[in-house]
């Protein structure tokens, strides 16, 4: 073992293509200035101490207790798999998540420890909320304890690890958030095939409607009749392609039109709710393009982060709605020490 190491993961944000990527059609997302941080430091007893400072919780476990709680979330998961129980009774709290990425990462590679291990981890990322907090939790939890253990991991490897751990807070994980996770930039990302993109050079906000009452696999699980059936699933990637190029064109009049169109899609499978429709009815009456930029919600009023894509002062509009606008800008190095 070595000396403590801290690594820390981007956000991401969607920029066309949720909920149709699940199903193997293009998605066009972007790494973000917002980031969770992972410590490790040796801990000389015989156990392994887990501080979750976002939720100001602090516990000890052995190696062989670690072990149980994997199994048991395993157990878990296959019950979902067979359609036994919903995703979100899976993980009971998001601490078991960061437990099931460290110990899968031991138990998968053979490591032996000799001593214990403190495991610190802090994220800035709103959780639930469409931005990829668990897949940046998660890289940069295996970043920073492959690099304190001296493991030489593949990036395959870790996305490989990344993806058995976010499964269980998705479902089904697609990918896109662990590979902007780890790589950063501006990808194209379809069937598990990443293409680069220059990060756009475009006036980006977020806002914050709020913490879904609905989890991103409860999402997925409710709209995929709409991918499974008909024609839904080729219109979202229509929509991918003509934002793409605009993209690459760095055209903002397409990106937006793009955008406005991509919102409207989202409305049609029910992942919107009424409150932030109006709220983005709103914005567009300003000029401004926007749409949810994660998985969005099923029930409440809360849909997570809002993208906004203008160069005008929307505060008066946010305001009204009791939001407010932040600006964000793309990340090009990924998950990384620090």
């Amino acid at each position: 073992m070595n000396k403590q190491f801290k690594a820390r993961s981007p956000a991401k944000l969607i920029l066309s293509g949720e909920h149709a990527v699940v199903y193997g059609k293009p998605a066009i997302a972007m790494a973000i200035d917002r980031y969770a941080e992972s410590t490790i430091n040796a801990n000389f007893s015989s156990t392994i101490l887990f501080n979750c400072l976002n939720f100001k919780s602090a516990k000890s476990f052995t190696l062989q207790a670690l072990e149980g709680i994997k199994h048991r979330l395993q157990d878990k998961y296959h019950a979902f798999l067979e359609g036994r129980c919903g995703i979100r009774e899976v993980l009971k709290t998001p601490f078991e998540l960061l437990q099931y990425t460290v110990t899968h990462l031991l138990e998968t590679l053979n490591v032996t420890l000799s001593d214990g291990l403190e495991i610190r981890a802090a994220s800035e990322i709103p959780i639930g909320c469409g931005m990829g907090s668990s897949a940046a939790i998660v890289m940069s939890t295996l970043y920073a304890l492959a690099h304190f253990l001296k493991l030489e991991i593949d990036p395959a490897r870790f996305l490989a690890l990344g993806r058995e751990a976010e499964n269980l807070q998705h479902g089904y994980s697609s990918g896109l958030d662990l590979h902007l996770a780890m790589k950063g930039g501006c990808l194209r990302f379809e069937e598990g095939q990443t293409f680069v993109r220059t990060l756009p050079n475009m006036p980006l906000c977020i806002v914050q409607t709020g913490t879904p009452e609905s989890t991103t696999g409860q999402c997925v699980s409710r709209v995929s009749k709409h991918f499974t059936q008909g024609a839904m699933a080729d219109d979202f990637a229509a929509i991918t392609e003509l934002f793409d190029q605009a993209l690459q064109a760095n055209n903002i009049p397409n990106m937006q039109a793009c955008i406005r169109q991509n919102h409207r899609l989202l409305v049609k499978i029910g992942v919107v709710p009424p409150k932030v429709q109006d709220f983005i009815c709103a914005l567009e009456k300003e000029g401004a393009a926007a749409k949810i930029c994660g998985a969005g919600a099923v029930k409440g009023n809360n849909a997570g982060v809002v993208l906004v894509l203008s160069d005008r002062d929307l505060s008066s509009v946010t305001r009204d709605y009791g939001y407010s606008l932040q600006s964000v800008h793309g990340d090009l190095y990924g998950t990384q020490i620090v």
